[in-house]
């Protein structure tokens, strides 16, 4: 059964010949947007793994590239935008990565109007929806972290530090680029009135500012592994990167595959008194 051939991927991980034979058999396309139509996310999860997969393998596999060209692609991709709407979750995060993975750059519209629309209601998605649209190269990327950064939930402000991590800087210095965006809105965000939002903020401040000034003033190795070593003291408990993995454990454990910014800050508001 087609069905099962591609749920049973796992077991035959980048064997292009196997997929091969999965997308010419006929019904190919119509089976993997059953599985994507899936409501059960993690059966759901096993089309988005084979269709990653099958298109990265496209360009060792003629008979692979020629299916997803002519037959699959035209009617996948839709499906797949249409997917990032779902009510799930952990569905929607599936199919941005998927979309993301393939290099879907006709995607970026869809995508660009998911983060305007989850922006405000679903945080613990935005670091994922963000990574994808910067790597299809959406314009004016970072007037999406200052729209986040401007948001009036705290929720959706703190989830720009956790993206900041994700830029990597060539030099800590003035002349570039990601080192200069992401001190600013690490500057902006330690002033932030939530106290979550502002000490990791100020944390990665501190530590952007540290690698600043061993630059500006050679600093010595010992002088700055020592004040490194200083300042990690200051890390808090409390990241929005921990609180996204606890929070979409706790989803998974309940059985849960959406929820409100209020059960959000409830559940943050219970790991603070924890602390």
């Amino acid at each position: 059964m087609l069905e099962t051939k591609i749920i049973h991927y796992l077991s035959h991980l980048e064997d292009s010949d196997y997929m091969a034979e999965v997308v010419t058999t006929p019904g190919a396309a119509e089976t993997l947007i059953k599985i994507l139509q899936n409501d059960d996310d993690e059966i759901m999860s096993y089309a988005g793994l084979f269709i990653r997969d099958f298109v990265l393998s496209c360009y060792r596999n003629e008979t692979c590239k020629i299916s997803w060209e002519t037959q699959l692609k035209p009617v996948i991709i839709p499906e797949l935008e249409r997917l990032i709407f779902a009510e799930n979750h952990f569905i929607r995060k599936q199919v941005i990565y998927t979309l993301g993975k393939i290099c879907s750059y006709d995607s970026v519209p869809v995508l660009l109007q998911a983060f305007y629309k989850y922006r405000e209601s679903d945080p613990i998605l935005l670091p994922r929806l963000i990574g994808e649209l910067f790597w299809l190269g959406v314009d004016n990327s970072w007037d999406l972290l200052e729209s986040m950064v401007n948001s009036q939930y705290y929720a959706t402000r703190w989830a720009v530090i956790n993206l900041l991590g994700e830029f990597i800087y060539h030099s800590p210095s003035e002349e570039d680029g990601t080192f200069c965006m992401k001190y600013n809105f690490s500057e902006k965000l330690r002033n932030d009135p939530h106290p979550l939002v502002k000490a990791e903020a100020e944390y990665e401040y501190q530590l952007l500012a540290l690698n600043h000034r061993k630059l500006q003033e050679n600093m010595a190795k010992s002088d700055y592994k020592k004040q490194r070593k200083d300042l990690k003291k200051l890390e808090p408990c409390l990241t929005f990167f921990r609180v996204s993995l606890q929070f979409s454990r706790y989803m998974v454990t309940n059985n849960i595959s959406t929820y409100t910014m209020q059960e959000l800050e409830t559940f943050i508001d219970n790991k603070t008194q924890q602390l």
